[in-house]
């Protein structure tokens, strides 16, 4: 019986939370939508980032990597002039969640929650293992289909995609990131 309550509890309870987030996600298109101006900003900016507008993009993350886009990478760094990839990623997350993550792929990984690669959302992290097998060594923030800020060893700040060929074969998994 008790097994049952729950269940039944649990079921209950991601029900609401699922109508809660859709909900959010329907505002977030109605405020777009009826927003010209944000619209326009939101296009310009996808643009600008080569990416495809998303009505229900997040502003501040498109703003931020494309305020950040170019900076060059250098192991250990966490600034403009130079980040390396959870350099980067702590920076967002910091800035546009008001969340403090580490500064290491690897404890960013194993503090987040893992997530499906076809369940991505906006904001999630990107984990990939670019020395070969499971070992995270590299982390990004997923934007939309497919596409997600990093920084890369050899470019610096971009924004690059998931279905591309190196980052197919290392990626690992999704996370979402668990205060």
């Amino acid at each position: 019986m008790r097994n049952l309550l729950i269940i039944l509890f649990c079921l209950l309870t991601s029900s609401l939370l699922a109508q809660d987030s859709s909900r959010v996600v329907i505002e977030a298109v109605d405020t777009a939508a009826t927003d010209p101006q944000k619209w326009k900003e939101i296009r310009n900016v996808c643009s600008e980032l080569d990416i495809p507008a998303n009505p229900e993009a997040n502003l501040d993350l498109l703003l931020f990597t494309l305020d950040w886009r170019g900076t060059p990478y250098c192991y250990g760094g966490s600034t403009k002039k130079c980040t390396d990839c959870s350099g980067f990623t702590s920076n967002a997350y910091r800035k546009v969640y008001d969340k403090s993550i580490p500064r290491v792929s690897r404890e960013i990984y194993g503090n987040s929650m893992p997530i499906d690669k076809r369940s991505l959302y906006e904001g999630d992290l990107v984990f990939f293992a670019t020395g070969g097998g499971k070992r995270i060594t590299h982390v990004g923030i997923y934007l939309w289909d497919g596409y997600f800020a990093h920084a890369s060893s050899s470019k610096g700040v971009m924004v690059s995609n998931l279905r591309q060929g190196y980052y197919r074969k290392t990626f690992v998994s999704g996370g979402a990131w668990i205060d």
